[in-house]
């Protein structure tokens, strides 16, 4: 499978802006936060690591040490960063020019040397370079048939014997649910059609934790999502 990664950065460069509600893509998350917000942000993606790298041993029996990591959407670098201190090496993918500038200016300010910050477009250069690929909340923002091919990359690329946890939103339980304005503006994806696409990428054996996200103020569930963790043969 193949993907035009001019056109990928366009529309998820598109995508950040708008959902995000900035008239520039181009903003980073940690605009206007004081130092303290900022290391709220950054303590968060370590507690994510961690929380994924238990996950990660108690289903595959691997660990996140010694790996060469990639995560895809790393936006500043909240899980990278995190990953760098666990793992060898780490290459951080994301589409906006100036997202990637502040990581790297994140990174230097945390002396860590052992990351590399790249286009997204350019995912196809590092096939066999990684044993671990992560990607949070980003699939959510790519159109479900164009996130797959981009995730039989991820996995394809992805040395025999690596690991790999992937977060996709997941189709409405109840028709109900179609009327969530968040939904709405949100792609979901087929675990069926996740795991066929896994077996073709020489994955046997993949998990799919589940989790209901809230409407914050109400009872009513949003949307559902899942984080899918898989070993490659």
């Amino acid at each position: 499978m193949t993907y035009d990664p001019v056109h990928l950065s366009q529309r998820l460069l598109w995508r950040a802006g708008h959902l995000r509600g900035h008239d520039s893509a181009d903003t980073t998350r940690l605009d206007g936060m004081d130092e303290a917000g900022r290391e709220r942000f950054f303590r968060k993606g370590s507690e994510q690591v961690a929380t994924l790298a238990a996950r990660i041993e108690a289903q595959t029996g691997c660990t996140l040490e010694s790996r060469t990591a990639l995560d895809f959407g790393c936006g500043v670098g909240r899980n990278a960063l995190a990953l760098a201190e666990r793992c060898d090496y780490v290459y951080g993918l994301d589409v906006s020019p100036a997202v990637l500038r502040e990581a790297d200016r994140n990174a230097g300010l945390r002396k860590l040397s052992n990351v590399e910050w790249m286009q997204a477009g350019r995912l196809d250069e590092l096939s066999g370079r990684y044993d671990l690929v992560v990607s949070f909340f980003v699939f959510q923002h790519i159109p479900s048939r164009e996130g797959e091919r981009i995730i039989d990359t991820l996995v394809r690329g992805l040395r025999p014997g690596g690991v790999g946890a992937i977060h996709v939103t997941l189709p409405p339980p109840f028709r109900a649910l179609d009327r969530s304005y968040l939904y709405r503006r949100m792609n979901s994806y087929s675990l069926s059609r996740l795991g066929q696409l896994l077996a073709d990428a020489s994955v046997t054996e993949w998990h799919a934790k589940l989790h209901s996200r809230p409407v914050a103020g109400t009872d009513e569930r949003s949307y559902e999502e899942a984080t899918v963790i898989f070993r490659k043969d």
